[in-house]
């Protein structure tokens, strides 16, 4: 290490750490020293010209590295806006794993569309009034959805504008009118009238979307989403489940979405104790119990299995979910 930019570089890495973005040298010099450091394995480089400690960029969620880097690139470069899955993400809106990682940049036709190269897409967008949400310029919400359900598979667009639905951010006529009149001829507008048709905010998360989902897909009856069913061992203090049908003939069905998540965390983001797992498995136990005794047909799956979709196509068959005819 290089003695004279050594206070400088920590205190400007605290300083980014605090603000939840990366460093961004502001002189040569600065950049040299901390190649330097990059080179011997003491910073990583998350964006070109950017750096962070390894440990803290190692524990950064790929949700986080994504804001981090927004943050950062909003204060180097304060005239660009970002779009489609950057901007959704800024929203908070509930974006897939599988659709990060890539930054996305609003840019008009004569643009330089080299911007970042490797590390984002440029898309040329006209028209629109962009916004500021948690300090980041982003395009606006009705362009942000649109973009994103036309650039991404019918699940995954699903658990962005079901969220979107779900905290208000948008009516669903609201949406589905600028769809109308922006999306014409658009690539993937077929996709984009789909989500719609389909999108609903009750869904609690972006796992509960991606799920509903696949059964769409797979030609499943749509299931009612979190519906309160009393319980009779403690009336007046009903369970809300995840997905429920009621049939032709009164039978009701269940489906229950586990997540192995919420047995290992505790609050804040900290590791459970093993009593404190072994406390949510028996929970867990003791609710199935009780909707089993509602009369109710309940089957669980967690997200991993219903992705498996022969699997999945076989738990709900064998649970008698109607197909749509």
């Amino acid at each position: 290490m290089h003695g004279r930019y050594d206070l400088v570089i920590e205190q400007q890495l605290d300083d980014a750490e605090r603000n939840q973005r990366f460093f961004s040298p502001s002189s040569t010099r600065l950049h040299q020293a901390c190649r330097r450091r990059h080179r011997a394995g003491l910073l990583v480089s998350p964006l070109p010209c950017c750096y962070a400690r390894p440990r803290y960029f190692a524990a950064l969620s790929p949700r986080a590295r994504d804001m981090h880097a927004m943050r950062t690139l909003a204060l180097t470069h304060p005239a660009w806006t970002f779009c489609s899955h950057s901007a959704a993400l800024a929203y908070g809106l509930q974006v897939p794993n599988a659709l990060l990682g890539t930054l996305h940049i609003a840019v008009r036709a004569r643009d330089n569309r080299r911007k970042l190269l490797g590390s984002a897409h440029c898309h040329v967008i006209t028209g629109d009034t962009p916004c500021r949400q948690v300090g980041i310029p982003v395009t606006s919400i009705e362009r942000t959805l649109l973009d994103c359900i036309c650039q991404t598979d019918f699940c995954r667009g699903l658990a962005i504008v079901d969220s979107a639905l779900h905290w208000g951010l948008i009516t669903r006529s609201r949406l589905a009118a600028y769809v109308a009149e922006h999306g014409w001829r658009r690539r993937g507008i077929n996709n984009a009238r789909n989500v719609l048709r389909f999108a609903d905010g009750r869904s609690a998360n972006g796992g509960e979307s991606i799920v509903r989902g696949i059964m769409i897909e797979l030609g499943f009856e749509v299931p009612e989403l979190q519906v309160e069913i009393d319980d009779p061992l403690n009336p007046g203090a009903p369970k809300m489940v995840d997905y429920l049908w009621m049939l032709a003939n009164g039978a009701i069905i269940v489906l229950e979405l586990d997540g192995m998540g919420k047995y290992h965390d505790a609050p804040h983001g900290q590791t459970a104790s093993l009593r404190e797992t072994q406390r949510a498995l028996a929970d867990e136990r003791r609710r199935e119990s009780h909707l089993n005794l509602t009369g109710a047909k309940v089957a669980r799956i967690s997200f991993n299995e219903a992705c498996n979709r022969d699997y999945f196509r076989h738990v709900l068959l064998t649970a008698g979910v109607p197909i749509v005819r």
